[in-house]
């Protein structure tokens, strides 16, 4: 039997974890379009510009793993199609390779600009370690860099290239920077946080134009003119599906797939940044929480084994001296309360719908994550009254 992976993302990387751990002992292929071993995309952004920042130190896995768990990993090979009638994909290379189960774990891509506003060239994305050496590259010598989007990457670069003395500048068209994502209190957290540290945030502002001339780049926005000495940008992904909608497998913005990652066709799974859990998340989930738990439901279906139970997800960023936590997924129109942590700089934010907790943000506050983290797991109600009690200690919600 032949388990072929397409992506050797995180989640491409977990399922082969698993299916070795969990007893498998027949052939894995994994199957990566980029040249290198798959590498930790965390640090991509929040550590590219520390000393003992390296490729090799971020690996997700040594080449030596591969080998030791006979892992056949096919580095610089592009799919072209899946062929599900005979359970087999076709490479770029004219090469076939037959599976029994196929899984398809290729991530997404990072979203540019419209080419009228600013040409592809001069837009530089984040997405893989080609990416954040060629921004390293084009940092010399550069003082001043302006980052498009206020989500968590715009975010997280902004505080590393700050932390490296750089001036940034931050463009949101959104009333407020992680809008998708997070609660307003949240919001205006990390906006003030910096602000504070001295990175210009403007958000409702609409990017009109950027000129590139004599080596710099002239913003205009709505609002703004600026002069620039390079351009950031990090507006979203886009889950690549390409191959799955080729063949006709159910897709909407993801891959859909049931509570086992299955998805329209047979013996075909899709995991990670591309698969779309309608039933049980309703979005697509961006993180390597679900890269890990999706991988994990698909290994326990593939070996006939008990399905992991649904975990909410959790999410991480480093930002300045801010380490943030969350667990769920905020809903707009939530209502949101703020507790005060028992450290100085520690706080929590609990977001409701209908009395429903729904999700649950800390900075510098791992005893609010934690106890948030098992108030989920465990399905325990807790009411708005009780969030709002600042006596309450918030062990008893758990005890």
């Amino acid at each position: 039997m032949n388990i072929v992976i397409i992506g050797a993302s995180h989640a491409g990387i977990a399922l082969a974890d698993n299916l070795r751990k969990d007893g498998y002992q027949d052939k894995i292929t994994i199957i990566e379009k980029l040249n290198i071993i798959p590498v930790e995309k965390p640090p991509l952004s929040k550590k590219f510009l520390d000393d003992d920042f390296s490729e090799e130190n971020i690996q997700l896995r040594k080449n030596n793993w591969f080998k030791l768990n006979s892992i056949e990993l096919l580095l610089n090979k592009k799919v072209l199609e899946i062929d599900k009638d005979i359970n087999s994909i076709k490479l770029e290379t004219k090469e076939t390779i037959h599976y029994d189960f196929l899984v398809i774990a290729t991530g997404a891509k990072a979203n540019f600009l419209p080419d009228n506003l600013v040409s592809v060239e001069n837009q530089s994305t984040l997405r893989n370690i080609y990416d954040i050496k060629k921004i390293i590259k084009l940092l010399i010598g550069k003082k001043h860099i302006t980052i498009v989007g206020g989500g968590y990457i715009g975010l997280e670069l902004a505080s590393s290239l700050k932390k490296g003395n750089y001036e940034v500048s931050v463009i949101e068209m959104s009333d407020r920077i992680l809008e998708r994502v997070a609660s307003k209190q949240l919001s205006q957290f990390f906006t003030e946080l910096h602000q504070d540290n001295g990175v210009n945030i403007f958000c409702n502002d609409k990017l009109q134009e950027v000129i590139a001339k004599d080596n710099k780049f002239y913003v205009k926005t709505k609002f703004n003119d600026f002069e620039t000495d390079l351009v950031l940008v990090g507006i979203g992904v886009s889950p690549e599906i390409q191959l799955a909608q080729k063949i006709g497998i159910d897709c909407e913005k993801g891959i859909l797939v049931d509570e086992n990652y299955k998805t329209s066709c047979e013996n075909i799974f899709s995991i990670g940044d591309c698969a779309l859990n309608k039933n049980e998340y309703g979005i697509i989930i961006e993180s390597i929480h679900h890269a890990q738990f999706s991988a994990s439901r698909v290994s326990s279906f593939i070996l006939g084994k008990p399905k992991p139970v649904f975990e909410n997800p959790w999410f991480w960023s480093d930002q300045f001296n801010i380490k943030f936590q969350s667990v769920g997924i905020y809903k707009p129109n939530s209502i949101t309360i703020h507790r005060q942590g028992k450290r100085e700089g520690s706080h929590s934010w609990w977001s409701f719908i209908n009395n429903e907790l729904k999700c649950v943000e800390a900075v510098n506050d791992v005893q609010a994550f934690t106890i948030a983290k098992m108030i989920f797991e465990r399905n325990i109600f807790i009411s708005q009254e009780q969030i709002k009690n600042k006596a309450l200690n918030l062990k008893q919600l758990i005890q």
